[in-house]
């Protein structure tokens, strides 16, 4: 009889368990239809979005690569080239630029 007993009880439990799971998905679907975009960002860390950002871009790289000829990759990677050595030599006329502000504040603090 005990045995029984706790089998009913556990089948009960099983039951509302179902029951409580189908209840928090009616309510988890509740939210997400009345959640705004802020409400539901709230609810992810910032890593996890950084993340996912990242992972759905490398894959549309990948794609993307895939459906290009060798000579259209080449040509990416020399674009890549020019445009780094472009931003390395205005990054050296920026600093050349701050290094002759600075030399020409310190020679008109050393004058006064």
């Amino acid at each position: 009889m005990t045995d029984q007993n706790n089998q009913t009880n556990e089948d009960n439990t099983n039951n509302l368990s179902i029951e409580r799971k189908n209840a928090a998905i009616v309510l988890a679907n509740e939210f997400m239809g009345q959640a705004t975009l802020g409400e539901a960002l709230s609810q992810v860390s910032l890593n996890a979005l950084i993340q996912l950002a990242q992972n759905k871009a490398v894959e549309q790289g990948q794609q993307q690569v895939q459906e290009m000829t060798d000579e259209q990759v080449d040509q990416l990677l020399e674009v890549v080239a020019q445009k780094q050595q472009q931003t390395e030599a205005a990054a050296q006329q920026t600093e050349a630029a701050a290094q002759q502000a600075v030399s020409e504040i310190s020679k008109q603090t050393a004058t006064s």
